[in-house]
């Protein structure tokens, strides 16, 4: 029986292929879409949960004021361990620290290998996350002060082999032992390492008073959660009153859950790039409103087909079906569709899945049988879809006598039509809201990328990865640099100019400590203001006779508003316990993303050579292949075995748009197949009403009507449609996109052009969708159109 009820519903399919086609298609893209978020959202959501006591770790993140605005939060914070803290709060288990080593370079035998991310740990880290040695040490990881623990990834690099440990390689100098070979991390951890060294060898990194560490906690089982996060807090922020109290700062902390750090962190995120909650809310609506949208389509293609069915339905009624057998037969032939629609959806999200991973930079695999989400959730998805999408016409086709049926004059006719009207509405409102966000979107980036950010970042390389050998050998690396005719200037600096840059505190000199205030700094060298284009105000740059113990700053404009004096220039300010000379004020520039508003920055200059993280450099030509090995060449003689990177200043500016514009991609993919499934509803749509008004197209040509005439009238239904659409549109995408654009200390103002450009293009693929068919109606001769009927 059920073998025969398929059988029918297949035939019935196949009798209307167009309508058949365009109803399975569109249900595919929608579930296609479901599926490719449903796994980026899982993904996403799934961070650091692979770590086995994930539930009772907690990120210790401190605060402080930022410019006397407001308490700010940062992910590092002061030197703590079990003596000065954790043996104080008998509710915690460990507490454990790492501090960010950056990349490295490593010697194996006689061959080099460069960009090792390394870190430096507790010996107590391993008892806190969950690392799976699988050669060498399973306990006491970091017990040997010369030993290194490695991923294994790093072990097949350096060794050619997994099992590495006891096998030896040459760092900073030093010859270190591999204790263990740990697994790679997952890609759903919020930080990642290559190697791994203990405090206990490098004393130097395990002393620093600032901020500098990344802190967290265990807290031992069956405590109450509640008290022990406030003891935390309590007593860390006692902590950094008393170091930061005396200065004027107003200090707090928070803990926050391991499973929260990816996406809900109101910080910038440095040992690992972060995603944020929001734009996975977003995703998940875009996901479901192409569903919706293609489940409308289902809808309205299934009611006004049941014209051409109320013959069959009228005889089934009329010789004894009941309605309750006719309601399961219209769901059964739903579900079928359904199915057939989520075999084609699963395969092309395969087919896309590649795509869809590079655009949100992300590996994200399509794992059926071990996922619940998707060997449950997929069958039940479709379940739900043929059934939602086939209850609403199946009841309303089913409820009238034999006779109304039969006769075509169902009481509720004009119902249905209202219902298929608000659905067309509703899908052509949300195409409309997606296109005019991506053109909003689009206009804030290119805004945020091509503004004026008051210094020039064109053809400014920065040259890292320096060896000590290079930064000692400084000066003559510069004096041969700009021996090289394309290049312009030359200078170094500890930060990356677009980049953050350190915390630093001062005051005016004489005055109360409780004046003191927070500034960014950039630590610099002579001719950085040159090389890249940073105007100056008022004052003087710093020069090379400065550089052995320079005792002069330079602030922007920002930090001098911030330092509220009217005379700046030769004030004396007290920093770092010494007397210095306010020297110069450049003006203010966009060091951080135009998300931020320009923050007090404040410039020094160094003299110690290992201090130099980029070596900068004006050029003076587009021709980077002939100038780059140059510029190589010259670090080369220095060190031969360093391997030097480069990177471009302009390019390091607009990447920090990535997450804005894969959003903005993202929502561009959604609008182009949310307006492509409306058309498609929209041509069986008009397919269905051009059929249903054939006599009348008939009687109208014989009466004199023209073919424009004839084709305007069965437009303007359409066109009416959409401009209430329009209407619909332009508050709930204005209020959308500037709350939006709310997160940009700088951004656009909302023009009329993106909803004039969205509903345009809107009107007009509709015109070419139904004046397609209206048109050929027109044409059709009248003699035919009256007998149709």
């Amino acid at each position: 029986m059920l073998w025969y009820k398929l059988k029918l519903s297949f035939r019935s399919l196949a009798k209307d292929k167009l309508n058949s086609i365009i109803n399975i298609f569109g249900l595919a893209v929608g579930m296609a879409a479901v599926i490719l978020i449903s796994i980026y959202v899982q993904h996403e959501l799934s961070y650091d949960k692979f770590n086995t006591k994930q539930e009772r770790i907690y990120k210790l993140i401190s605060l402080l004021n930022n410019a006397g605005e407001k308490l700010t939060p940062y992910e590092i914070g002061l030197r703590l361990t079990n003596e000065n803290f954790a043996s104080q709060i008998p509710e915690i288990e460990e507490i454990t620290q790492l501090y960010r080593g950056f990349t490295q370079n490593a010697k194996v035998n006689d061959q080099h290998f460069n960009g090792i991310r390394c870190h430096y740990v507790d010996t107590n880290f391993y008892k806190v996350f969950t690392l799976e040695p699988i050669s060498g040490q399973s306990t006491n990881l970091f017990s040997n002060p010369n030993g290194v623990v490695i991923n294994a990834s790093t072990a097949e690099k350096l060794f050619g082999t997994t099992n590495a440990a006891g096998k030896e390689l040459k760092m900073f100098g030093r010859l270190l032992t591999v204790n263990a070979v740990v697994k790679d991390l997952p890609l759903t951890s919020h930080y990642d390492f290559d190697m791994l060294l203990p405090f206990s060898g490098y004393p130097q990194h395990a002393g620093h008073q600032s901020l500098e560490y990344y802190t967290y906690i265990l807290v031992k089982q069956g405590v109450d959660r509640n008290s022990t996060i406030k003891k935390i807090e309590d007593k860390y922020t006692q902590m950094l009153d008393d170091g930061f109290g005396e200065y004027g700062e107003e200090t707090g902390a928070y803990l926050q859950r391991l499973s929260d750090i990816h996406l809900r962190s109101n910080y910038q995120q440095d040992l690992k790039p972060g995603g944020n909650i929001n734009t996975i809310y977003i995703h998940i609506l875009l996901a479901f409103l192409i569903l919706i949208i293609a489940i409308i389509n289902f809808i309205n293609i299934i009611t006004v087909q049941y014209d051409g069915k109320l013959n069959q339905i009228g005889i089934k009624k009329a010789i004894g079906a009941e309605r309750i057998d006719l309601v399961k037969d219209f769901l059964g032939r739903t579900t079928l569709m359904a199915a057939v629609a989520l075999l084609f959806g699963v395969i092309l999200a395969e087919v896309l899945m590649p795509f869809f991973g590079r655009l949100m930079n992300r590996e994200l695999p399509i794992d059926y049988l071990s996922n619940p989400l998707l060997f449950i959730g997929l069958p039940v998805m479709a379940l739900f879809v043929g059934l939602i999408s086939g209850l609403y016409p199946a009841i309303t086709i089913t409820r009238y006598t034999p006779a109304s049926i039969i006769k075509g004059k169902l009481p509720g006719n004009h119902d249905t039509n209202l219902l298929s009207r608000i659905l067309v509405i509703f899908q052509f409102s949300a195409s409309i809201v997606l296109i005019s966000a991506v053109i909003i979107s689009q206009q804030q980036i290119d805004y945020m990328k091509n503004a004026d950010l008051g210094f020039d970042t064109e053809q400014v390389i920065a040259i890292n990865n320096l060896s000590q050998i290079q930064t000692q050998a400084y000066s003559s690396i510069k004096q041969e640099l700009l021996k090289i005719p394309q290049i312009s200037f030359v200078s170094a600096s500890l930060h990356l100019p677009g980049g953050g840059g350190s915390g630093q505190i001062f005051r005016l000199y004489g005055t109360d400590i409780k004046n003191t205030k927070d500034y960014n700094e950039y630590r610099v060298r002579p001719g950085y203001f040159k090389t890249l284009g940073i105007q100056f105000v008022e004052g003087n740059t710093f020069t090379e006779s400065q550089v052995e113990n320079c005792k002069g700053i330079i602030l922007n404009e920002a930090a001098v508003k911030y330092l509220n004096v009217d005379d700046p220039l030769g004030r004396i300010v007290w920093f770092h316990e010494d007397k210095y000379e306010i020297q110069g004020i450049v003006k203010d520039f966009h060091y951080a993303s135009l998300q931020e508003k320009i923050a007090p920055l404040m410039f020094t200059c160094f003299s110690d050579n290992r201090n130099i993280q980029f070596v900068l450099l004006k050029v003076k030509t587009n021709n980077m292949t002939d100038l780059l090995p140059k510029i190589k060449e010259t670090f080369k003689k220095v060190d031969p075995e360093r391997v030097n990177y480069h990177m471009f200043i302009d390019d390091v500016c607009r990447d920090r748009y990535q997450t804005e514009e894969r959003s903005q991609i993202l929502t561009g993919y959604s609008s182009a197949l949310s307006i492509i499934l409306a058309l498609l509803g929209l041509y069986s749509l008009t397919l269905f009403m051009v059929q249903k008004r054939t006599k009348e197209i008939g009687i109208r040509k014989v009466t004199g009507a023209s073919i424009s005439q004839i084709s305007l009238l069965l437009f303007s239904n359409f066109l009416k449609w959409i401009a209430i659409a329009f209407m619909i549109s332009i508050p709930v995408s204005y209020y959308i996109m500037q709350h939006w654009l709310e997160q940009f200390a700088y951004h656009i103002t909302i023009g009329p052009l993106p909803f004039v450009f969205a509903g345009l293009l809107t009107a007009i693929f509709a015109l070419l969708v139904v004046g397609g068919q209206t048109w050929k109606a027109a044409n059709q001769n009248p003699v035919d159109s009256l007998r149709s009927e």
